[in-house]
């Protein structure tokens, strides 16, 4: 019996001696954290994936967000939410300063929540061009949010009451007004877990102090990105774009205004495609309505060409934005830049030398050997002259016995000092063709 019991206790020995042992070789944790502030936008989701993919690499524990956002892009919300859901790590989220509307949906969807001192945590009511939602977006943006609060451990009611006026609790809310928790009254309702000073404290509270930390990356693609694809700059980007096309439009040749034009429509597309938000098709449609566009300039009239592009286009900015009340309001802004812009812009041009170089302004007088574009026009048909102008396809010609008269060409381009011919006339326009010179 004695020899049993002295061998029970040199078992226990033994296996108290190497807890300690075991304890000092385990590895230390990893914890990542990961910087989320400003505007909640696709750039952002695309941001957060990719280091998300690298904490996996890294075998990381825990991934902390440190939140510092009003809100932004529901579309882009979501997605964050689906990658840290998939992502098989603690997820913590650190409210330095605010987690607000799309920031609070981005915080509940963490597994826990600290708040520093002043923070605030709440009001997410959905906004579509600056007014309330309806029910028919805000009734599924209420429960997506009670559902979360319920998966997390925490009470949907008070997560509902961060989207909905309407929502009243004893104690808590009134009706009438959006539900924003301080750290202390987060706590005491459950909605956050614990209030800390800074990073320090929380990681001690994770107990975390020894972990290896891991800190996000932020391209400077990725910040560009998160620039131009920003919802109070993606449509500002597009408006100037389409303003700078329709300039060219009243421009001889291909000038600035051609290249800002496209500088800054690849910029909006570039940056919604980077960010995951427009497919390659989006960008063929797009281009496909410049190019109808273009040949509709190159010909006279307002036909079927200009209509075709103006659709695709208007198709093509429908497929960058995530519903259709968005794509409406981007196209309202471009509606609002162009009304309030475009008089603005052609008043300056006729005062500066600079677009006296881009624009035809010198006047065509009889004086100078100009004549009226509907005096007699059907009496040019069939004269030879040269080209004075570069027709590409509208210019000037001088006819053979010295009158200079305003042509277009059926799309050819005509160097200057070409023969010409006038073969037809085309409502107020003369129709010329190259001369063939015969041998």
């Amino acid at each position: 019996m004695k020899k049993i019991v002295s061998g029970i206790i040199l078992l226990l020995y033994c296996i108290l001696g190497m807890v300690p042992m075991a304890w000092a070789d385990a590895p230390p944790q990893k914890i990542m954290l990961i910087t989320v502030d400003n505007a909640v936008e696709s750039g952002l989701a695309s941001y957060l994936e990719r280091n998300v993919a690298a904490a996996k690499e890294k075998h990381v524990d825990i991934l902390i967000l440190e939140l510092d956002t009003p809100g932004g892009r529901v579309d882009a919300a979501q997605d964050i939410k689906r990658i840290l859901y998939n992502s098989d790590m603690e997820t913590v989220a650190l409210i330095k300063d605010h987690a607000l509307s799309a920031g609070a949906y981005i915080a509940l969807c963490c597994d826990k929540i600290a708040m520093m001192p002043g923070s605030t945590l709440g009001d997410a009511e959905m906004l579509i061009n600056g007014t309330t939602a309806d029910e028919k977006y805000l009734g599924p943006w209420r429960e997506e949010f009670a559902a979360i609060a319920e998966d997390k451990g925490r009470d949907p009611e008070i997560a509902k009451a961060f989207v909905d006026r309407d929502m009243e609790l004893d104690g808590i809310v009134e009706k009438g007004k959006l539900l924003t928790l301080t750290p202390q009254r987060a706590i005491e309702l459950g909605m956050a877990d614990v209030l800390v000073n800074d990073r320090k404290e929380l990681l001690e509270w994770l107990n975390g102090e020894n972990a290896e930390l891991f800190y996000s990356e932020m391209t400077g693609a990725e910040r560009f990105t998160r620039i131009i694809t920003h919802p109070n700059v993606a449509p500002f980007l597009l408006s100037l774009g389409v303003l700078c096309l329709i300039g060219e439009a009243f421009t001889p040749g291909i000038g600035v205004f051609a290249v800002a034009g496209v500088v800054l429509l690849s910029l909006y597309f570039g940056g919604h495609m980077i960010a995951g938000m427009a497919s390659w098709f989006a960008l063929l449609l797009f281009l496909a309505g410049l190019i109808l566009c273009f040949i509709e300039i190159l010909t006279p009239g307002f036909g079927i060409f200009a209509l075709g592009g103006i659709g695709c286009i208007i198709g093509s900015i429908f497929l960058t934005t995530p519903d259709v009340a968005t794509a409406v309001k981007y196209l309202a802004i471009i509606l609002l830049v162009m009304v309030i812009c475009a008089p603005i812009l052609f008043k300056l041009f006729s005062k500066s030398r600079f677009f006296e170089r881009l624009m035809v302004r010198e006047r065509l007088t009889t004086e100078e050997g100009y004549v009226a574009g509907r005096q007699e026009q059907a009496d040019y048909v069939g004269q030879y002259g040269v080209a004075i102008t570069t027709l590409r396809p509208a210019g000037t010609v001088e006819l053979e016995d010295g009158t200079r008269i305003d042509v277009v060409t059926r799309g050819e381009y005509i160097e200057k000092g070409e023969p010409v011919q006038v073969t037809r006339k085309d409502g107020t326009w003369l129709v010329v063709e190259k001369r063939r010179i015969k041998e």
